[in-house]
């Protein structure tokens, strides 16, 4: 239901002027503003955190119900390895496509595309049994998958300025991580449980779709279609400042996207987040293969023994986007810095020493930490993305640099797939986790936005 204007005293309060600096000049009251700003809280990035929190359940749902498909379908690591970069690569250019079509329809409609089409397609594959025959609605499941994370970015840019969009966007990237706990908790239940065709249909028809149609009814893509008025952005002379003076006619079409790729700064960026995409999913992917086969741990209990992970990414993204608003002026590379010294740090040591002499206590431990700061870290590069972009090109800018990550997505399927394969080294994969997040952390010291 949309909110319909109200003509009332504009606020003279200074107070209010220091609390919410984007609504100066806007006529509204403080009552008004309070409730735009509850509105932007509660029905944009809290609806839209919740309904993503459930979304993975049609992606994630691959690694997870790994060992039981090696084993029921009788494929090879490389096989399976190669769904996960199947699904992540169509997901690239999904979000490529999503982003600039969410800049023009929106994410109420862009991410209802995305929660029904990936359920229809989840029960698709479930009905399979080659693996060849499996890959490609698998494939087109990606490709469905990608249609959300842009438009929403754009969502949430529409309602918050620069100066407050990293606490606004930490919260939407925290759901990664809830997403995850919820892929180990609900698919890893139900695969454990009923067997892996099982984990590719329940969570999705009783979770995900009906909160698809809860987030439709719910949510509004900008402040005009609830009836506020568009924010001040505060920060004038920022990249998101100078994005908002950017003539509609030189993004149209194509033009956008050329725009972003002369820029070197966007593009360091992009290829920085393939980096942290390699560390990401390279874990998300292949831990639980990882505690089955060095802890000696029943096929059974795998989801409870590596839900350390998500547990970790649950967390980081919020704290990661709160510091770089509160103290460092909306500027994000020191913080990512920060986080991927400390993810690269805990590479080293899994590849170092292993999880037999670690011990399961101290490497759960570590998992958690690994999965606070990878995710913190990309939350704050999608951050950066919607600088870039400012309310004209937030999706777009963001859709880009989500191809750049999916392609590194799939690109560690395949190559830790290879190498597992080839070696059967664990520490080797650890090892390239790490050195790819050092590359990272190099590009973004040399953007420093």
């Amino acid at each position: 239901m949309s909110v319909n204007p109200k003509t009332e005293e504009t606020s003279i309060n200074p107070e209010m002027a220091i609390r919410y600096p984007e609504f100066v000049g806007l006529g509204l009251s403080d009552a008004r503003q309070l409730e735009y700003d509850k509105f932007r809280f509660w029905r944009v990035v809290i609806i839209v955190a919740v309904w993503y929190s459930f979304y993975y359940l049609g992606r994630l749902n691959w690694g997870m119900c790994m060992p039981w498909m090696i084993k029921d379908l009788g494929i090879t690591k490389l096989q399976a390895g190669l769904g996960a970069t199947v699904l992540f690569w169509s997901y690239a250019i999904g979000t490529l496509v999503s982003g600039r079509l969410g800049d023009v329809f929106g994410a109420r409609i862009m991410n209802t595309i995305g929660g029904v089409g990936t359920t229809i397609l989840n029960v698709i594959v479930a009905s399979l049994s080659n693996i060849g025959a499996m890959l490609f609605p698998w494939g087109v499941n990606g490709f469905v998958q990608g249609q959300a994370y842009a438009p929403t970015n754009m969502m949430i840019t529409q309602w918050y300025p620069k100066a407050k969009r990293g606490f606004a966007t930490g919260i939407f990237a925290t759901s990664m991580g809830i997403a995850s706990v919820f892929v180990w908790l609900i698919t890893g239940t139900v695969v454990a449980k009923f067997g892996w065709r099982a984990a590719f249909i329940y969570p999705l028809l009783f979770c995900t779709l009906p909160l698809t149609i809860a987030f439709f009814v719910m949510a509004r893509h900008k402040p005009e279609d609830a009836g506020f008025p568009r924010y001040n952005e505060t920060m004038a002379d920022s990249i998101s400042g100078q994005a908002e003076c950017i003539a509609d006619a030189d993004i149209a079409g194509f033009k956008a996207w050329g725009m972003l790729l002369k820029n070197w700064k966007f593009v360091c960026v992009a290829i920085a987040s393939f980096m942290l995409y390699m560390g990401r999913y390279g874990l998300l992917t292949w831990i639980p293969l990882f505690y089955a086969e060095t802890a000696g741990i029943n096929l059974k209990k795998i989801p409870i023994a590596t839900i350390a992970l998500p547990l970790g990414m649950m967390f980081g993204p919020i704290l990661a986007g709160w510091i770089s608003d509160k103290f460092f002026k909306a500027k994000r590379y020191q913080v990512l810095t920060i986080y991927m010294i400390a993810f690269t740090l805990i590479m080293i040591t899994l590849a170092t020493f292993g999880l037999k002499t670690l011990g399961l206590p101290l490497a759960f431990g570590l998992l958690v930490l690994g999965g606070f700061f990878v995710l913190g870290a990309v939350g704050l590069v999608f951050t950066t993305a919607c600088d870039f972009g400012g309310r004209k090109m937030a999706g777009t800018c963001v859709g880009t640099v989500n191809f750049f990550n999916y392609m590194g997505a799939g690109a560690q399927g395949v190559i830790i797939g290879g190498i597992l394969t080839a070696t059967q080294s664990w520490p080797l994969v650890f090892g390239m986790l790490a050195g790819c997040t050092v590359l990272g952390m190099i590009l973004v010291n040399i953007v420093r936005e």
